[in-house]
């Protein structure tokens, strides 16, 4: 399709908005739901001391890269990666990269959506009072029986791509704009409230060792490397999401600045989580590493057991639902803008998103029912390839081209913090400390596999 002249790009009217944002598209289900059964498995506190470093020399870097190309491109990261080739003596193809970014995250949002759509699944549940007949023998049932029903997936998945679709599909000042400045303060008092609850209702010194006091002694390289896979992953770089909220970035806005809000956020959130659900794990003798499965069969049956076990339940599951709703809006906002570029209606291009993610979505579902039988269901082999195929490449070619393919005015330029320690130390851990950690992390899963 020939591209049609590049109609005005909407600007957010704040960087808060952009740092809310940002926040939003940070926080989902990787602080939620990954990092507190990534940091159960990985022995608590030591996880979490690494897991800090690779935020600082990893996702960090990588953060200030993607913005960095996000504002300076102005567009979709097809065209921004692309023009700013181009301007730099280098092929068009740079656009390839992008374009892969964009797909990415519908893939990312077929199997996202699934789960996202299991917290409202259990939102309704714990409303009904459901977990207060829980035993664990009915809590794991319960979960199997919910993927074991195609219709119930189908519904729920549904549910939660139509609440994505009414926020993009309202524009980027009226939609995602006004959703972030009331969804991410709800995000935040929901998280406070539940925290509180947490620590005065379970065993919250006991959680409060096992995240923050480490034992080096327990930690193991591959350890590490899931504890930094983490945080490269918290902080949703390498799929656009960020890069093109970047071009919404008002240009005299601080992009370090800013950078430095979303990351803290997102630690704080993840930490947070972490304080929300393991005091109640201790206090009910539930595994701390016990997987995927923390949140909906460790967690329901322990709410069932407490006092207010139904509301807090439900606020927890409705926690995790806004969490999960504001990283899906980032997910579609890519292809929206790179079709709108082409003169495709923001409507049709959210209806093409949405369509699309949720026809791959298909896989995602059966994977847990009809064809759970496969040896590689279509749930395991995009999970898989996007988080040790896509992801890792995806922030190689941000550091390479940040690094080595902008010119060094540029991205001084853009940064706006001189070219003194701050900036030599970022173009450092750009151009070979993060690079490296990278591709030690993407050997390590590949030869895990």
């Amino acid at each position: 399709m020939a591209e049609r002249p590049p109609r005005p790009l909407p600007v957010f009217s704040s960087r808060l908005t952009f740092i809310l944002a940002a926040v939003g598209a940070a926080v989902g289900l990787g602080n939620v739901w990954r990092f507190p059964y990534e940091a159960g498995e990985n022995g608590g506190a030591a996880f979490v001391a690494v897991y800090l470093i690779g935020l600082v020399f990893v996702a960090a870097p990588l953060f200030l890269c993607e913005a960095l190309i996000g504002r300076r491109g102005r567009g979709s990261p097809p065209t921004a990666l692309g023009n700013q080739a181009v301007e730099h003596g280098r092929s068009r193809a740079w656009r390839i990269p992008g374009l892969v970014g964009v797909v990415g995250a519908l893939f990312l949002m077929s199997f996202y959506s699934v789960i996202a759509g299991w917290s409202l699944h259990y939102l309704v549940g714990a409303a009904q009072g459901l977990f207060a007949a829980f035993d664990a023998a009915l809590a794991q049932a319960h979960f199997a029986e919910l993927q074991a029903s195609v219709p119930r997936l189908l519904l729920w998945q549904g549910v939660f791509i139509l609440s994505t679709v009414i926020i993009v599909g309202l524009g980027v000042n009226r939609g995602i704009e006004r959703g972030m400045r009331l969804l991410m303060p709800l995000l935040g008092l929901l998280l406070l409230g539940l925290v509180g609850y947490a620590l005065s209702a379970g065993a919250g010194r006991e959680a409060v060792v096992y995240l923050f006091a480490p034992d080096f002694s327990a930690l193991t390289p591959q350890i590490a490397l899931a504890a930094v896979g983490q945080a490269f992953f918290s902080v949703s770089v390498g799929l656009g999401g960020v890069m093109m909220y970047a071009a919404y970035l008002p240009k005299d806005a601080s992009i370090p600045g800013a950078a430095a809000y979303v990351i803290s956020a997102d630690t704080l959130v993840a930490l947070l989580a972490g304080l929300a659900i393991f005091p109640i794990v201790f206090a009910w003798g539930l595994p701390p590493d016990s997987g995927p499965g923390l949140l909906f069969i460790s967690l329901p049956l322990a709410f069932g057991g407490m006092p207010l076990g139904s509301l807090v339940g439900a606020l927890f599951f409705f926690f995790l639902f806004v969490a999960a709703l504001t990283s899906a809006v980032a997910l579609y906002e890519p292809t929206v803008a790179y079709l709108g570029e082409r003169g495709v209606r923001r409507e049709i291009g959210v209806g093409v998103a949405a369509g699309t993610s949720w026809v791959l979505g298909l896989g995602s579902v059966l994977s847990f029912n009809l064809i759970s039988h496969w040896s590689i269901t279509p749930f395991q082999g995009i999970t898989w390839g996007l988080n040790n195929i896509v992801l890792p490449i995806g922030g190689l070619i941000l550091a390479w081209f940040a690094g080595r393919v902008l010119s060094r005015r540029a991205t001084v330029s853009e940064l706006g913090m001189g070219d003194g320690w701050r900036y030599r130390g970022w173009r450092l851990a750009v151009r070979w400390i993060a690079p490296g950690i990278i591709i030690a992390l993407f050997v390590s899963n590949l030869l895990a596999r």
